[in-house]
């Protein structure tokens, strides 16, 4: 089985990388803003995407500058929010993604994306980021499908942006 999900996972990354290699970097642009001028980059997680969170905060080389996103009346039109969920129809995250766009502030999300939603972060977030998990990637024996590795993709994409970001912060 750990050999399926190890296969399946690597097919992941190549997909990611594939389709997202793009965004990726439209995603640092739009965070480079806020580093490089007087703003700050906020990261909100949900449920298990707060690793990403724990990951750009505290891990072993985290994110400069970074700050968890606490409070909407403490951003300002300088700062930008990196939006991390499970699925682009997340409810909490869609509450707080019609706030940042109430608000002005230019947000990008890491999420898996629901194809066929009417109402989801794709059509808010200025920058999507899918992580190409909206379902379980193994088939189990009733039908169903099992290991949903939607962080392991959500630290994938966030290291990607990262890595990006600091090249473009160093260049400038």
């Amino acid at each position: 089985m750990l050999k399926m999900f190890t296969t399946q996972l690597s097919g992941l990354f190549l997909r990611i990388h594939g389709k997202e290699e793009m965004e990726i970097e439209d995603a640092a642009r739009l965070l480079a803003q806020a580093a490089v001028g007087e703003g700050t980059i906020f990261i909100k997680g949900y449920r298990e995407m707060n690793g990403v969170v724990s990951e750009a905060l505290t891990g072993e080389e985290p994110l400069q500058g970074m700050r968890e996103f606490v409070d909407i009346d403490e951003l300002s039109g300088t700062d930008r929010v990196l939006l991390v969920t499970r699925r682009s129809t997340d409810e909490e995250a869609l509450k707080l993604g019609a706030k940042l766009v109430e608000k002005d502030i230019p947000f990008v999300t890491i999420c898996g994306v629901v194809k066929n939603s009417e109402h989801d972060l794709l059509s808010m977030a200025n920058v999507c980021l899918n992580t190409q998990v909206v379902k379980g990637m193994l088939p189990h024996e009733d039908g169903g499908r099992f290991g949903f590795p939607s962080l392991i993709a959500a630290l994938y994409l966030y290291h990607g942006v990262k890595f990006t970001l600091e090249e473009m912060v160093e260049e400038y």
